[in-house]
């Protein structure tokens, strides 16, 4: 069977990828200005200047991780959609849960200090706000699309415009999570029955 050949592109890909990896672990365990440039091309494995070759500095490097992260949130938007054709069908104790165990175990840990640590950051530096307001407003965008996705293949009509309803998720989002892992309450399903009833009109 034929390898595909690795090419520059790739490998340059994966080296990127190798370093984000690694960048978001020690992200986390240090926090952004605690983390230092050695450590983490040490834990990717390379040098400090590979680091250097695929960003322009820490924050950069550190926007990469969020990036990555906020593809992965994503990722969980579609795991949690509804199979139903109609809104009325919709399981929303099986969605919560769904919901609830894509930010339970190890590595949504990782991913929740990183969350804590981004929000310190942007909060901290001035000058880091204007991309981070750009950052936001990437993820909804893509939470937006998801949701108009969901309501042409189901024949929903929005109460509000799913950019609004995005950004009220992704809002939502934050807080819930931080619930469910700190306190431990589970309000996934009761957001869930709030959001279905509200953004559906009749």
């Amino acid at each position: 069977m034929p390898v595909d050949k690795l090419t520059p592109e790739r490998r340059r890909q994966q080296t990127r990828n190798v370093l984000i990896d690694a960048a978001a672990e020690v992200f986390a365990r240090r926090g952004f200005e605690g983390a230092a440039l050695e450590e983490i091309a040490e834990t990717a494995g390379f040098t400090r200047g590979a680091i250097y070759k695929h960003f322009h500095d820490k924050e950069d490097l550190f926007f990469a991780v969020t990036d990555r992260l906020n593809e992965q949130v994503i990722d969980a938007f579609r795991t949690i959609a509804a199979d139903s054709q109609s809104p009325d069908d919709w399981d929303i104790a099986r969605l919560a849960a769904l919901w609830r165990s894509s930010v339970d175990g190890e590595f949504e840990d990782l991913f929740f200090a990183i969350g804590k640590e981004y929000e310190l950051y942007v909060l901290r530096n001035l000058d880091a706000r204007p991309r981070a307001v750009a950052h936001r407003r990437r993820q909804r965008d893509l939470v937006a699309s998801f949701i108009d996705e969901v309501a042409e293949q189901s024949g929903m009509t929005l109460r509000l415009p799913s950019a609004t309803l995005a950004a009220i998720v992704l809002a939502a989002a934050d807080g819930l999570t931080y619930t469910a892992r700190i306190d431990g309450d589970d309000l996934f399903a009761p957001f869930l029955e709030l959001l279905n009833a509200g953004m559906v009109r009749d």
